[in-house]
């Protein structure tokens, strides 16, 4: 015998209910793949914002930079800020404005802010006495050999950007981090 009509119907065609908790668990998945993406891309434009505005709060020795030159921000290459830090490009930074260059071939003559990946260092040498603000997303315990030690590290604490200051590296390359900058700071060594 077959099943009463409407049986059958319930069968081939969800109820009203199934199909709302489909659609919202369908909905609700792509919505948590939007949201994440916007929280990575945020993340990655605040620690862009960070690392202008370490420059703005860092003074260079007079030596350092021609009055007419720009502010030069080398970025690793395949470093996952170099996209937001782009986005900067033509800002003021202390009278001059901000260019960003990718490291291509190894050297950083010409860059005052050298921002890297410690864990996947290419072997540039970083001279410490060189007035070069070096700012990473990896602590010294992260680092690869031959990496140079970060002034700034920044990190990511309880979904907010935070940094550390390494203060002795960045006096020993004659850089002067504003006391702004300092109190700011999570940690100061």
């Amino acid at each position: 015998m077959s099943a009463p009509h409407g049986i059958a119907r319930r069968a081939r065609w969800p109820g009203p209910r199934r199909l709302c908790a489909a659609l919202g668990i369908v909905l609700g998945a792509a919505c948590m793949r939007v949201a994440h993406a916007q929280v990575q891309a945020s993340e990655v434009q605040v620690k862009a914002a960070f690392i202008y505005n370490f420059a703005l709060f860092t003074t260079w020795p007079p030596d350092a930079m021609q009055a007419d030159a720009p502010m030069v921000v080398c970025v690793t290459a395949e470093h996952p800020l170099q996209a937001a830090l782009e986005k900067l490009t033509g800002k003021p930074v202390r009278g001059h404005r901000l260019e960003i260059r990718k490291l291509n071939d190894g050297t950083v003559a010409g860059c005052h802010v050298l921002v890297f990946d410690a864990r996947a260092w290419t072997g540039v040498r970083v001279d410490p006495a060189t007035p070069l603000l070096t700012v990473s997303e990896q602590p010294r315990s992260q680092r690869a050999a031959g990496a140079p030690d970060p002034m700034i590290v920044l990190a990511l604490q309880d979904d907010r950007v935070v940094f550390d200051i390494d203060a002795m590296a960045a006096r020993h390359a004659r850089l002067q981090l504003s006391s702004q900058l300092l109190r700011l700071a999570r940690s100061v060594q």
